[in-house]
């Protein structure tokens, strides 16, 4: 048996390592029987992890070795494909399934990621938590609801404190708070020459950026980094409807000096740097990851 030792302050916390068979496992604990080394990996949780940005973060964190946990809310099929993708990059990865936007969201998937934790008989233990799950409902100030507005914020910004919160009883100096912002949270969109009206979105990203930043404060004493990523307009599912589009990749490859439309890719590659150890003199940060988005 050997020991990995992790220093916290003046607290030191000894994990041992049992060489043992590497189960593939579900969120329900399934095994698919693959073999495990004896050096432990580093542990990840991506929040909405099933699409977008979120799945494209999953495949770059497999590829620096973590083991990624990758959470859903309601398509189980699409994030047993981000897990599948995580495999086939030469690490592993289970799903699991909670709706953040519900009163006990953040304590179940923390309590799914215990237990699956605890049935691969490894300490529930977390390296990187990435904060990618988020909403983009969009309306007027006049038409704004008093249910899309606690809809904003309740997955932009309550879910991302609490998960963080979570996240930091599991870490150990060295762990790192990722949060996906939005170049929305500090200039205004405009599609066509017109505002986008997304006052409340960008309200609930310009809370994350604060957080960010004293997190980064509260948290650098313990050795945890946390940083922000600001993207763009990105080509992904939820931005379909109006970016792919003729009109729609016109404009913002208009927008940005590289002369393209941003990918999840573009994202998840600032997500990989913030993740590995050329970051580790970074923290607080709300990296701009928008391809210079209207310079």
């Amino acid at each position: 048996m050997s020991a990995l030792s992790f220093i916290d302050g003046t607290t030191a916390l000894t994990i041992p390592t049992i060489p043992t068979r590497r189960d593939h496992l579900s969120g329900d604990g399934r095994s698919q029987g693959h073999i495990m080394n004896a050096q432990p990996s580093k542990i990840a949780l991506v929040t909405g992890g099933s699409r977008g940005i979120g799945r494209a973060a999953s495949y770059e964190l497999a590829r620096l070795g973590y083991v990624v946990a990758v959470h859903y809310r309601a398509d189980a099929a699409a994030a047993e494909q981000t897990v599948a993708g995580v495999r086939e990059r030469g690490s592993d990865g289970f799903a699991l399934q909670a709706d953040l936007a519900a009163p006990n969201g953040v304590e179940k998937l923390f309590g799914e990621f215990d237990r699956v934790m605890s049935q691969r008989r490894q300490p529930a233990r977390l390296d990187l938590l990435v904060n990618s799950a988020g909403v983009a409902d969009g309306g007027s100030l006049e038409a704004t609801s008093p249910d899309l507005f606690d809809r904003q914020f309740a997955i932009n910004v309550k879910a991302v404190f609490f998960s963080t919160q979570n996240a930091i009883k599991r870490m150990t100096s060295g762990g790192r708070i990722i949060n996906l912002s939005t170049v929305v949270s500090s200039r205004v969109l405009e599609l066509d020459g017109k505002l986008n009206a997304l006052s409340a979105y960008a309200a609930s990203k310009a809370a994350i950026d604060a957080l960010t930043r004293h997190w980064a404060a509260e948290l650098g004493p313990r050795g945890i980094n946390v940083n922000a990523v600001a993207p763009g307009p990105v080509d992904t599912d939820m931005n379909a409807a109006w970016l792919r589009t003729d009109e729609g990749q016109a404009m913002m490859t208009a927008a940005s000096p590289l002369g393209r439309v941003g990918t999840a890719e573009d994202v998840a590659g600032v997500i990989a740097f913030l993740a590995s150890p050329a970051s580790q003199w970074t923290t607080g940060q709300v990296v701009d990851a928008s391809g210079g988005y209207r310079l």
